[in-house]
């Protein structure tokens, strides 16, 4: 199993060191190895892995690249060994990542970290049965880069040590069931190699962004299951329209409403890892129906948005008893009347956007949906002539040249 996994690590090594030689002057990127050990939070095991990546530092040529103080992007290949969880090893991971500088200086810098990817790790064993071995990966954390020499000029300059502290989440959100969700916590160290320095660009005020009020109308959809024994996948998706005013360059604020669909709620009796929702003894359309209102938060990174969304349920046939039908107690009951969202969104165009969204109750995961959104970003201004291009409403000029 772990063969196929060096290969593409191995394949990532030599793409690192053919950039290398073909660095050119008007290029510049950093090329970064670690070390990193933790623990799983959510098991009874630590973890021990390396991580490789490519990254490459933002100098101005965009104004949200001033806005965020010049960030870095990066692209991370990682593999991670378990002391307890034999049966997943080895588990190996890839990302885009984006490295924010808090504090942004030629001899050391304090970044945020926010990244996320996809996964693989093994099938399982005869105890485990089997597992499916991809799953998404959610990571973030901080992290410190002390250079080894101060002045240009100085090859020591050209390299630095980093350290960071980091939390990744290996979730698939329910698409199924035979899966191994991980929590791990973990610490790096590390070097880092930049080909060619250039001294860190002029800092300019960012250009405000345009503060107009935003519609955007999403959709998105998956599949889902409550129980390793669910013998077939449920639909689900759901819909919102939201709207959305920028506070910065960085930050925006909104507010809209969620419809959401899950089949999932559909009466079946289930044994075992799950009997919470056997309360539901009929397949009813309004059981699976649920209608609420959110309130975004937003970081906008350019095209990029990621929010947290937190939401009320407005109507929710299903009410999540105190206690199951076997006398358990049943825990996070806040699943009746709140509900929060991640949601990431992608803008291709001004108007068109692929989006995806983690659906949760007090991070307990409900459900994982991918799907695409329209935007009208200066919907505000539309709205205070709707009529404008068109020639019906529009106003004669006594001084227009007319030619019948």
């Amino acid at each position: 199993m772990a063969n196929p996994y060096i290969r593409i690590l191995l394949l990532f090594l030599c793409f690192l060191g053919v950039l290398n030689t073909s660095a050119q002057k008007n290029t510049i990127y950093k090329f970064k190895g670690e070390v990193l050990g933790g623990a799983v939070l959510n098991d009874k095991s630590s973890c021990f892995g390396v991580e490789a990546a490519l990254e490459l530092p933002m100098y101005g040529n965009h104004n949200w690249e001033y806005a965020f103080n010049f960030p870095t992007v990066g692209f991370a290949l990682g593999a991670v060994l378990f002391t307890e969880l034999d049966y997943i090893n080895p588990v190996i991971y890839s990302n885009p990542y984006f490295n924010y500088p808090i504090v942004h200086r030629q001899e050391y810098s304090l970044n945020a970290k926010l990244g996320a990817g996809i996964a693989m790790m093994g099938t399982g064993d005869y105890e485990t049965g089997y597992i499916f071995p991809l799953t998404g990966l959610i990571t973030g954390g901080v992290n410190m880069e002390i250079a080894l020499g101060k002045y240009y000029g100085n090859p020591l300059s050209q390299w630095s040590i980093s350290i960071g502290v980091n939390g990744k989440i290996l979730h698939n959100g329910n698409i199924t069931k035979q899966s191994k969700n991980i929590s791990i916590l973990d610490g790096t160290i590390g070097l880092k190699y930049t080909p060619n320095v250039f001294p860190l660009p002029i800092k300019f005020v960012p250009k405000p962004v345009r503060q107009t009020l935003a519609l955007e109308i999403c959709g998105q959809g998956s599949v889902n299951q409550l129980t390793r024994k669910d013998d077939r996948y449920y639909p689900n998706a759901s819909i919102n329209v939201g709207f959305y005013y920028p506070f910065s360059n960085v930050y925006r604020l909104g507010l809209g409403a969620d419809a959401f669909y899950n089949s999932i709620y559909d009466g079946t009796q289930r044994t075992g890892e799950n009997i919470r929702y056997n309360f539901i003894k009929e397949d009813n359309l309004l059981n699976k129906l649920r209608a609420g209102i959110f309130l975004a938060n937003d970081m906008t990174i350019d095209r990029f948005i990621i929010g947290l969304h937190m939401g009320v349920y407005a109507f929710s046939k299903i009410k999540v008893p105190q206690y199951t039908e076997s006398g358990e107690k049943n825990g996070n009951l806040t699943e009746n009347w709140l509900y929060s969202k991640l949601v990431m969104k992608y803008k291709i165009t001004p108007n068109f956007m692929v989006n995806a969204q983690f659906k949760s109750h007090m991070l307990k995961m409900e459900t994982l949906e991918v799907g695409f959104g329209y935007a009208m970003p200066e919907f505000s201004k539309l709205m205070k002539n709707p009529f404008r291009n068109v020639m019906l409403f529009k106003k004669e000029d006594p001084k227009e040249i007319r030619i019948d």
